[in-house]
């Protein structure tokens, strides 16, 4: 908003005595408000008001509105995976020892990315809760104990409450490929490796599904890469369905160049 258009908002709706004019008493203020109200507005409020939620701030004013709210960035942790994990935190409805509160204490464990919780597993009066480190992995013992340790601390009294490590599944992708002019077979593998990667992280105890479709798109999404034939999971042509405590991760990619 420029000051001479706050100035004809303000002037079309004072209808007290004296002249708005300027040089007038009422028209002097009326300006000088109105240069105030203009210098607000060019510092972005818009972009101020983005920078104080989780779902729109980026850099280090998501490191300062996530902290607020009990989550601290990770060492070399990128915007959307801190977002991610400050929003799942917040969409929990934890009460007295529910499901969400053990994913709750679980992820207040800055190298614990997600949790998934088994009520009754191992009988009446159980809970087991596996987690998966920042890369969707089983993580170190040290993170997994330290979980056990919150968990422990604030369980209700009588619950045999276990924090475990899920098995991990190697995913192999295997596939002839056509290439196209100047481009190499090398980055393509590289490029797929990553790509898996980063997929088997964000599906990592969300679901344990692994998608066949999704994962031969990832393959054709590959620069350099025309067409896809003879492409395979683990040996199959179908999709892959994993235990309910395992997690997906990249195996070999064997890549085969066809013309």
């Amino acid at each position: 908003m420029t000051k001479e258009e706050a100035l004809n908002l303000m002037t079309e709706a004072y209808n007290g005595p004296g002249s708005t004019d300027e040089g007038t008493f009422v028209g002097d203020i009326l300006r000088a408000c109105a240069d105030a109200i203009a210098q607000m507005w060019s510092m972005d409020v818009d972009g101020l008001a983005r920078r104080a939620f989780v779902s729109t701030a980026v850099g280090d004013w998501l490191t300062a509105v996530c902290a607020d709210r009990g989550v601290e960035r990770l060492d070399g942790e990128d915007d959307d995976s801190l977002r991610q994990r400050t929003l799942k935190k917040l969409s929990g409805s934890p009460t007295s020892g529910n499901a969400d509160h053990y994913i709750q204490w679980c992820t207040s464990v800055p190298q614990v990315l997600r949790a998934k919780v088994f009520p009754l597993r191992r009988g009446a009066g159980t809970v087991d809760v596996t987690i998966v480190d920042t890369d969707g992995r089983a993580p170190q013992e040290e993170v997994r104990a330290a979980a056990q340790a919150v968990v422990d601390q604030q369980r209700p009294v009588g619950v045999d409450a276990k924090v475990t490590a899920p098995t991990e599944t190697p995913i192999q992708v295997s596939a002839s490929v056509t290439l196209m002019d100047g481009a190499q077979l090398e980055p393509v593998k590289a490029q797929l490796q990553e790509e898996m990667a980063a997929f088997l992280k964000e599906i990592a105890l969300n679901t344990q599904t692994v998608s066949y479709a999704k994962a031969l798109r990832l393959l054709l999404d590959c620069a350099g890469v025309a067409d896809v034939t003879g492409f395979t999971l683990n040996g199959g042509d179908e999709s892959l369905v994993l235990a309910e405590d395992a997690v997906g991760v990249c195996g070999e990619i064997l890549l085969q160049e066809v013309s």
